[in-house]
């Protein structure tokens, strides 16, 4: 290692200029395939995988027993909005209220639009799956028309047009054990729409499209949007989002403690480059051999950005330390990393190690 450093020395613009080269190179292999699909018959183009389900293995015990029960008991990813009044005495069974379920549960079903078309697949239906959808105008309301009759009909097959109607609604709802507790609060200050998608991935999609709907509704009805789908698919999108916002303000965070320390623009702008060259270099490894950005790789800049610069620290402050006894550039270097490479390859290693041994645990 003190050969290299030797070399490095006697040639510092090469030195230099291979990880710029490397890093333009690799960036260019990650673009490349990215915008040109004729490129990515031959290249792998960057791939984001937010689904939270793999961070564990595809053939996973877990995994595989949630996917058989699914297809056995045929069971839809759910979308759940809850619409809760506090303020009107009859909580959400007012004709207003019902008047915002009904017309929410409309543009729910509305919901839909056809895939891409992907290596010479069919186009499907993606969105939400209308006929499985849960709310009070897509249930029945069962009862009794007579000796030996039974009648059914819509719960609430149009918005009611008073208040009055609007308790009927909730006493037919309450008489069916099905729907009290379930579709509608035991207090009636609140209802549910449960509301099946295609799949868990576009939940974040249809969840903003739900969101836009119920902005332009005016009154005192609070809505909440959960439900399984909606938690995975958001926190996947946040995570990126936050990873983009934290990485610069990590590289910024330790260009200005290297500058409280050292002082020295000149000096502190090396290392902060091999940071950069670290991370780009590392995940355009990642994609260009084939690997998806997935929610824990979408963190190893962050990692990367700290432990790139540890050996730059040790080099930095010896280097400011001793240059004042040689007062020359290359003997100062010479002396630091006769001093700090041994060491600094010891505990690089370890660091090496360390994270290599993530790869053996389950």
């Amino acid at each position: 290692m003190f050969n290299l450093s030797e070399k490095a020395v006697s040639s510092p613009k090469f030195y230099t200029w291979l990880p710029a080269i490397l890093s333009i190179l690799v960036l260019g292999l990650i673009a490349a395939p990215t915008f040109s699909p004729t490129v990515a018959n031959y290249l792998y183009p960057l791939s984001i995988d937010a689904d939270p389900e793999n961070m564990l293995f595809y053939d996973d015990p877990e995994r595989v027993f949630n996917r058989q029960q699914k297809e056995k008991f045929e069971l839809h990813d759910l979308i759940v909005v809850g619409v809760v009044n506090k303020t009107h005495k009859n909580g959400v069974f007012n004709k207003e209220s019902l008047a915002n379920v009904h017309d929410l549960s409309n543009f729910a079903k509305s919901i839909q639009w056809q895939s891409d078309v992907v290596d010479g697949q069919e186009s499907t239906t993606e969105g939400v799956i209308s006929v499985d959808l849960i709310s009070p105008s897509e249930v029945d309301n069962i009862e009794q028309a007579g000796p030996g009759t039974v009648k059914f009909e819509w719960l609430m097959a149009e918005p009611p047009a008073s208040d009055e109607a609007a308790l009927a609604i909730r006493e037919n709802a309450n008489n069916l054990p099905l729907l009290k507790g379930s579709l509608l609060s035991d207090s009636g200050q609140a209802v549910a729409l449960y509301i099946p998608i295609t799949s868990k991935g576009i939940s974040y999609k249809v969840t903003n499209m739900l969101q836009e709907r119920i902005n332009s509704y005016s009154g005192d009805d609070e809505f909440h949007i959960a439900g399984l789908p909606v938690a995975q698919d958001t926190f996947a999108v946040e995570m990126f989002i936050q990873m983009g916002i934290t990485t610069p303000i990590a590289t910024t965070l330790i260009f200005l403690l290297l500058w409280y320390f050292f002082r020295n623009v000149t000096l502190i702008i090396s290392p902060i480059l091999v940071a950069m060259a670290s991370v780009v270099l590392t995940i355009g490894l990642l994609v260009i051999t084939g690997n998806s950005i997935h929610i824990m790789s979408s963190m190893i800049p962050i990692f990367i950005m700290s432990i790139a610069i540890l050996d730059a620290i040790h080099i930095l402050s010896e280097f400011y330390d001793r240059y004042p006894e040689f007062k020359d550039k290359k003997k100062t270097i010479q002396a630091v990393m006769a001093e700090l490479a041994k060491p600094m390859l010891f505990t690089t290693l370890t660091t090496a190690v360390g994270f290599f041994s993530l790869n053996l645990t389950p």
